[in-house]
């Protein structure tokens, strides 16, 4: 991720008085709202974030931090009693930055300088510059630093008509593979996780297009796991962001879609996401189009203590605060002058509450309109929404993008091209790799084939069942391994048909499935067998794995098999 500590250059900057006063967590850069702080941004909005930079804060609440630690809103000044407590934590976390650092850039005033052990830094051989003179000098040469390091400008990637069809984007769970896992020897390449050279899948089936972009939850991405998961404050993770669109391997005309990931909160009161945030983390992090906070008005949730109905009273209240956030997340948009497309999300209990809203979000200045809360609609129900709002569009104005959120519907997609929708997001066939019995691989005959489960024996759960076998576990891990070889040889035309099925019926024998299932099991396993559609498929994925894509069995086959099934999807759009 970083450039060689010849290259690179941090730049620290002192905490500002003037600070965003929201509830909630922000990046500490954005949190700041002093002179320095408006010029970074300002150079960001017009440059990708350079490679060379790196950006930290010396807060007198927080100590040294990275310039994306998440920080909440305090008051407090910085003094030489509290610059002498922070000194040591300052200086050792100093100590590790600059060995990866050309140069420290200090742009502080003389009492954040006091929490400095400046001579231990310089005894350790630390390159450190003082940016001496009043504030218009250093602002000065905070410019001067910045635009020495420029790349590359930043433009608005622009969404565009798709020759007629709906642009289709995928929605993202984390779905990076091991580029060189060894499916023979199931073997990770790299023992340690951090070691292992990993890819989106998007990336991973290219030159192939699986998709015009990529949809990436907020909520998703901000917990334990993620590209805007918390790093610690002295974690150099916290210095610099990775663009969104390097973190998925985008091509150039592809786009990158934030939204909040609604479903991820849909329990809670409130969303877990402030609009202030939303913003923030699309402009910081490069999104080419951010959704709008919205709230589900489903009917009911389910809890630990069972199924919860909200009123009619709650439901409206979501829908109210969706309408709002929207607002607000747009006058934000407009006053940090960000550079992604906004996107207000309109959530509605009824076909008329979509299309009342319409007029409201136009005069507010979207040209972006999501319509939210459609996953558990059917057919009938999504196409009536749409409908209506459609009949709700302006007849003197230029007509809105309208984007569907969750939902692809094969069934009705003709009418909906109709009705003007112009892209929508699914993930149905990517999860059908492993989410489904009969389901799993679509050939290129347009036909659903089962995938041929191996469960391992490595997984705990799967563990359990099969102990109940009452076979030894030398023998339950035998016909494991002698499964997977007769699957190999099968796809390498060395066993017959009969001598694969015996053995996936030996080992899938050991699982204690319900009566008849593992008939029904063996008999769709034969006819993805005898049909072989892997060897139709010139994809990366069956050219490189052949049988082993449809082996059910991890997510490195399971996840590659759902990218495969995205391609088939893309190729169905495009007709």
């Amino acid at each position: 991720m970083f450039q060689s500590n010849k290259e690179r250059q941090l730049i620290v900057l002192g905490c500002s008085l003037v600070k965003l006063n929201t509830p909630g967590f922000l990046p500490a850069i954005e949190r700041y709202d002093g002179p320095s702080y408006r010029v970074l941004r300002s150079f960001l909005r017009k440059s990708v974030w350079p490679k060379r930079l790196s950006v930290a804060v010396l807060s007198a609440r927080y100590g040294l931090i990275g310039g994306l630690t998440p920080i909440e809103y305090y008051d407090q000044r910085m003094d030489q009693h509290r610059a002498a407590e922070l000194r040591g934590q300052v200086t050792d976390t100093l100590l590790g930055w600059g060995q990866d650092h050309q140069t420290i850039n200090l742009i502080l005033g003389k009492d954040y300088l006091q929490a400095l052990g400046l001579d231990e830094l310089y005894r350790k051989g630390i390159k450190v510059k003082i940016v001496d003179g009043g504030i218009g000098s250093k602002l000065g040469r905070l410019k001067e630093l910045l635009e020495g390091m420029r790349e590359e400008l930043r433009f608005p990637n622009l969404l565009r008509p798709n020759g007629g069809k709906p642009l289709y984007f995928l929605p993202d769970w984390d779905d990076v593979v091991d580029v060189d896992y060894d499916f023979r020897r199931d073997l990770f390449s790299k023992a340690n996780k951090n070691e292992r050279v990993e890819k989106h899948v998007v990336q991973l089936m290219q030159p192939n297009r699986i998709c015009d972009g990529v949809l990436v939850s907020l909520a998703q991405n901000m917990g334990s796991k993620g590209f805007l998961k918390k790093f610690g404050p002295a974690d150099e993770r916290a210095l610099a962001p990775r663009s969104v669109r390097e973190v998925f391997g985008v091509s150039h005309d592809q786009w990158v879609f934030g939204d909040c990931g609604a479903f991820s909160y849909v329990k809670e009161p409130e969303p877990t996401i402030t609009t202030e945030q939303a913003v923030a983390l699309y402009q910081l992090y490069g999104f080419d189009l951010g959704a709008s906070v919205d709230h589900i008005p489903v009917p009911e949730i389910t809890t630990r203590e069972g199924k919860l109905a909200l009123d009619y009273a709650e439901q409206k209240r979501r829908i109210k605060l969706t309408r709002d956030n929207a607002e607000a997340f747009i006058e934000l948009h407009r006053k940090r002058k960000c550079t992604f497309i906004p996107v207000g999300v309109i959530q509605g209990i009824t076909a008329e509450d979509y299309a009342y809203q319409l007029p409201a979000y136009l005069e507010m200045g979207y040209q972006h309109i999501a319509l939210g809360g459609l996953v558990p609609r059917t057919d009938e129900e999504v196409l009536n929404v749409v409908r209506a709002v459609n009949n709700a569009m302006p007849k003197n104005q230029q007509r809105p993008w309208i984007h569907l959120l969750g939902v692809f519907r094969p069934k009705i997609q003709a009418e909906l091209r109709e009705l003007g929708v112009n892209s929508f997001d699914s993930a149905t066939y990517f999860r059908k790799a492993w989410l489904r019995s009969g389901q799993n691989y679509l050939g290129t005959d347009g036909k659903w084939y089962a995938a041929i489960r191996v469960p391992p024996t490595s997984d705990p759960r799967i563990r359990m069942r099969l102990k109940e076998s009452g076979k030894s576990w030398e023998e339950i891990k035998r016909l494991e391994a002698t499964t997977l070889e007769a699957l190999h040889e099968y796809g390498e035309g060395r066993v017959s048909l009969n001598s694969v099925l015996e053995a996936l019926s030996a080992y899938d024998s050991l699982l204690n499935r319900k009566e008849g299932a593992e008939t029904d099991f063996i008999k769709a396993y034969k006819h993805t067998l005898e049909a072989k559609p892997w060897e139709q498929c010139d994809c990366p994925v069956c050219t490189s794995l052949g049988i082993d894509v449809v082996i059910f069995r991890g997510y490195n086959r399971n996840k590659r098999r759902g990218a495969h099934n995205t391609l088939m999807l893309y190729r169905l759009i495009g007709q």
